[in-house]
């Protein structure tokens, strides 16, 4: 019987010290002295995981206490680490992270400060920035485990692929990061356009996921104007937006017409994807010239997108753009961004053939010129276009009968103002234009002049709105803005941490961006320092402000420029030359161009001076 009792006994013990040790296993694998003390106990987190928490909290932190005592630039930097942080968080990062309630709340925090922060210092970036950023990404050497995951992923359950990889990623990490007070914003702005756009993309018979091409091209902004000239919220170019019926002159640019404008691109990219059969190739035709497309097509002997290697470098990172905006706005919480999207555009339309002033409309249905001038951006000035057949009129929603019986009892002489000019001495019809706020060709056209020669003592007819303190405020106010704008510096404050001031002189062949690059900055922000506008050039001996923080970089060794001298014959790099293709031209091989010109890496852009022999 004891010795019963004692293998009892010693049965006993090894199970209770086999519990010990399985317990001690359970809570060696996370020490608690490396959890944040918010993370719950009963939260098992990776030790890598749990120190980006750390870190996250302690940059969130200080960048609170940076806003406390008014060091926005301070807290800037703060923000921008704490966000890194959340951008390198794997998928199973997050998944852990989503049975943690309080971590909804604390990045909602750090998302709330942060747009505040920035709503309060900064302008907007343009689309066309934010694609010009990801392009220069592509040059930056992230590992891809930072962009958490590896190799390539491709859902084809829908109409378009959805293909996730290292440029993609790399999108992605952008908007959660640098790019992230922008991508808020169209996030926000896409639930005005969603209700309107989507129905347009399936009745032309094209995926609804196009929608997300409009964000990227203008941000969901229905007056974008990009530096070549393109307009609206699909960014069509004159001779493409005529080819597809949008209408414009001085007085209206349909283009701006987000109804016709969506219409038109779904037509557009119809017949792109009928063209090329893919939707990438698609997309990078919409983006660039389409003929670019069949050139790689047969140069390459593929129709894999990812395996064109000569296409322009925005129109590369085009779609993986287009895809990254994609993945985010399908599952935004999933990325950091907690938004309420803005209530959606409901308007009427109706048909007019004739100018009347939106003064007489706004009040015809009692609401205000400027709410009649936001739902008809395609209105460039303050009347509906003279002369047009057909102009599409927006009006609120439900006022399209009440405007049809107060508008048939407007006499026509109540409909729009006009000015008599008495011509003096010594005006031309330039003077008079800019006094009154609009171009010689209305005026010609008006008074039914064939030249430009006008004697003393007659009269012009000169069409004026009836509303004019308003619109010319609002004129003055918009300029006032874009000049403000251009001219904005933005510095470091001295007592932000590491930043000091540095004065760099233009070198022949820089660009703002190769600068950037050199001291770990963005373009956007030595063009803010330096009040320059987007597509405004630089030149050699030029002075630029350029703030350094050693807390986010330190500046590489600047590079070493040649001096180009009579020795030697050297050719003017064009839009989409390689070394490769100037190598092969004059007979050289890349490394034999590169000794040449002392450069470290293959990278050219147009205009630069390559040196193609010694004498």
């Amino acid at each position: 019987m004891k010795f019963r009792n004692g293998i009892f006994l010693i049965v006993i013990f090894g199970i209770l010290f086999s519990c010990q040790i399985r317990q001690t296993r359970h809570t060696a694998f996370v020490p608690q002295r490396i959890l944040p003390a918010s993370l719950p106990d009963s939260l098992w987190v990776s030790r890598n995981l749990a120190s980006r928490m750390d870190s996250l909290k302690s940059y969130y932190k200080d960048a609170i206490q940076k806003l406390q005592v008014g060091d926005t630039t301070g807290a800037q930097i703060y923000f921008d680490q704490a966000f890194e942080q959340l951008a390198e968080l794997s998928d199973e990062d997050r998944n852990t992270l989503s049975y943690w309630t309080a971590y909804d709340t604390l990045i909602q925090k750090m998302d709330k400060e942060y747009q505040t922060l920035y709503s309060e210092n900064q302008g907007e970036l343009e689309a066309e920035e934010v694609r010009e950023d990801i392009t220069k990404l592509e040059e930056l050497n992230f590992p891809d485990s930072v962009l958490f995951g590896e190799g390539t992923v491709v859902d084809s359950s829908g109409p378009i692929p959805i293909t996730l990889n290292y440029k993609v990623r790399l999108a992605i990490k952008y908007f959660q990061t640098k790019g992230r007070r922008i991508f808020t914003k169209w996030l926000q702005r896409s639930g005005r356009y969603e209700n309107i756009i989507k129905p347009i993309l399936r009745e032309e018979g094209v995926p609804e996921d196009l929608f997300y091409l409009a964000m990227i091209e203008s941000g969901f902004h229905a007056r974008a104007r990009s530096y070549a000239r393109a307009v609206g919220i699909w960014q069509f170019i004159s001779s493409t937006g005529r080819h597809y019926g949008l209408r414009h002159n001085w007085w209206f640019d349909e283009r701006s017409d987000v109804f016709k404008a969506t219409r038109a691109a779904a037509r557009h990219l119809k017949h792109l994807y009928e063209r090329f059969g893919d939707w990438y190739l698609a997309m990078a035709g919409y983006n660039c010239n389409p003929k670019k497309v069949e050139y790689n097509i047969r140069r390459y002997h593929t129709r894999n997108f990812w395996k064109l290697r000569r296409l322009p470098r925005q129109t590369k990172n085009y779609v993986p753009t287009f895809l990254a905006a994609v993945i985010i706005a399908k599952q935004p919480e999933k990325f950091g961004f907690y938004v309420e999207k803005e209530p959606p555009l409901e308007v009427d339309s109706i048909l007019i053939s004739e100018a009347v002033d939106l003064n007489v409309i706004a009040k015809l249905v009692d609401t205000t010129y400027s709410y009649i001038r936001e739902i008809n951006p395609a209105v460039l000035r303050w009347v509906t276009p003279p002369g047009i057949k057909d102009f599409t009129l927006y009006l609120p929603k439900g006022k399209k009968e009440r405007f049809k019986v107060e508008y048939a009892k407007i006499p026509d002489s109540k409909k729009r103002s006009w000015v008599r000019h008495r011509i003096r001495s010594g005006e031309t019809l330039s003077t008079i234009a800019r006094r009154y706020h609009t171009s010689i060709a209305v005026i010609k056209s008006i008074n039914k002049l064939r030249g430009s020669f006008i004697r003393a003592g007659h009269y012009l007819l000169i069409p004026v709105p009836q509303n004019k303190a308003y619109y010319y405020a609002s004129r003055a106010k918009k300029r006032s803005s874009h000049k403000r704008k251009s001219t904005r510096r933005r510095s470091y404050a001295s007592h932000a941490p590491g930043a000091k001031k540095v004065i760099y002189e233009v070198k022949p062949g820089d660009t703002i961006g190769g600068i950037a690059e050199m001291y770990h900055t963005r373009a956007r922000n030595i063009r803010a320092w330096n009040g320059l506008r987007y597509g405004e050039y630089i030149y050699p001996k030029q002075k630029l402000v350029i703030w350094v923080n050693k807390r986010v970089g330190t500046p590489t060794a600047k590079k070493e420029y040649v001096r180009l001298d009579d020795s030697g014959t050297y050719y003017t790099v064009k839009t989409g030359d390689t070394l490769w293709d100037i190598s092969k031209k004059y007979g050289l091989t890349i490394e034999e161009l590169k000794r040449l010109n002392h450069m470290h890496s293959a990278r050219i852009r147009p205009g630069d001076k390559i040196k193609v022999s010694k004498n």
